[in-house]
């Protein structure tokens, strides 16, 4: 990504637009592109890429909110299989004393 931006700015020093450049690496959501396209036909460049930067961060956190939610009852059923050999391990020996016993 580093080498694409250094790319980008050399294109960028040459005279070529930014959105061209950026759009010419594939890197970049075609929505980012468009934005950047937008911002320097219309001249409110640092406006685009704020907005541009306020829905990837709004889709970030989208998806860590969706993986967090995922993987909550993961570490349920984890911790229930943690129990379970705790309980496991401590009611064998007392069933075998018990068997032992009653024989």
């Amino acid at each position: 990504m580093a080498q694409t931006l250094r790319t980008a700015t050399q294109k960028v020093h040459a005279g070529q637009s930014l959105s061209q450049a950026l759009l010419e690496s594939h890197q970049f959501p075609a929505l980012l592109n468009h934005l950047i396209a937008s911002g320097e036909n219309t001249g409110q460049l640092a406006e685009m890429l704020n907005k541009a930067a306020t829905l990837h961060r709004n889709q970030l956190e989208r998806k860590l909110l969706w993986f967090t939610s995922l993987l909550e009852p993961l570490m349920i059923l984890a911790m229930g299989g943690m129990v379970l050999v705790i309980v496991l391990a401590v009611m064998m020996p007392i069933i075998e004393i018990n068997q032992w016993i009653g024989s």
